[in-house]
């Protein structure tokens, strides 16, 4: 204890001798506050310079919550129909074996009372970020910068689902009835959805379709690295040298890895999942997209902001 004590104050010592030698260059000098627009949105933001060469800026980016409506076509209404007509059957059934034995012959409690044919669909970019960003300035009389840093946000970039809560519970309970997962649902009913199939969109190898877990909701997700490298070029200073009010405007990459997508699947095998789509897999138009998506591994950063000095 006495030898690590020893050390830790040696290590003390040598760090304040160091600080003294180098104050008056590396001490941060001026600092300053920034509000800028950009491709990552409404940028907020304090920095500092810790000499002529250096400067040091964090904040966050704010993005607006950019959402898009449309509808989707479920292609459920020739099921539809013969959901009705199977229905009416078993309803007439019951009738007459009521007036008989004063119950029903066919349990209907576990089957919806109908079932959707379009669906209300927004999707919604997400992508507020913190950022911690270092500018180098290796010319004395220009303020052109290289920058090198980070920004670290959510993993969901993009999500798309059903805008009505619950608005797929019909589809679960059709799909849990055909799966035999209704347990008040007699064998006598069987015979009413024998060669129906479950609800859901075929995608090459996957079966889009919601888990009943989700109270009849449905979302998929492009997601990317929550943590993303940055690497960049600009001109202007953080803070500001001589005037009170600078400009500051930035170009550059966020290095984010590869953008996958996900959707909640269904196989015989695993059962229900969120499961990661791939181009492979998809087929046809899908894998076409999940392609696109997929090549794109960086994000490109533009912004301007208006910088003050504080001091």
């Amino acid at each position: 204890m006495k030898k690590l004590l020893t050390v830790c104050g040696l290590a003390l010592i040598g760090l304040q001798n160091v600080t003294a030698q180098t104050e008056d260059t590396w001490m941060p000098k001026q600092l300053g506050i920034g509000v800028g627009v950009g491709t990552t949105g409404i940028v907020i933001d304090a920095s500092t310079t810790l000499n002529r060469w250096l400067g040091v800026r964090a904040g966050v980016d704010i993005m607006p919550k950019i959402k898009v409506n449309t509808d989707l076509d479920l292609g459920t209404q020739g099921l539809n129909d013969n959901f009705k007509d199977m229905t009416d059957r078993a309803n007439k059934i019951n009738a007459e074996y009521r007036q008989v034995y004063g119950d029903d012959l066919i349990d209907l409690s576990g089957l919806p009372d109908g079932l959707p044919e379009n669906m209300d669909v927004q999707g919604k970019l997400t992508n507020t970020t913190f950022h911690f960003l270092v500018d180098v300035y290796p010319f004395k009389h220009s303020s052109f910068h290289a920058t090198a840093g980070f920004y670290a946000g959510g993993k969901e970039f993009v999500s798309v689902y059903n805008k009505t809560e619950g608005f797929l519970t019909p589809v679960t309970q059709w799909n849990s009835v055909i799966n035999g997962e209704v347990d008040n649902l007699p064998p006598t009913a069987l015979q009413y959805i024998e060669g129906q199939e479950m609800i859901g969109a075929e995608l090459g190898d996957y079966f889009i379709t919601p888990n009943p877990a989700n109270n009849g909701n449905v979302k998929a997700t492009v997601e990317v690295n929550a943590f993303r490298p940055y690497l960049g070029i600009g001109f202007g200073r953080a803070v500001p040298r001589k005037k009170r009010i600078g400009c500051q405007f930035d170009l550059g990459v966020q290095f984010w890895g590869t953008p996958k997508v996900y959707a909640p699947t269904y196989n015989k095998e695993t059962g229900y999942q969120n499961e990661r789509l791939t181009e492979e897999h998809a087929g046809g138009d899908g894998s076409d997209i999940i392609k696109i998506i997929s090549s794109i591994p960086v994000y490109p950063t533009l912004n301007f902001r208006l910088v003050g000095r504080i001091f």
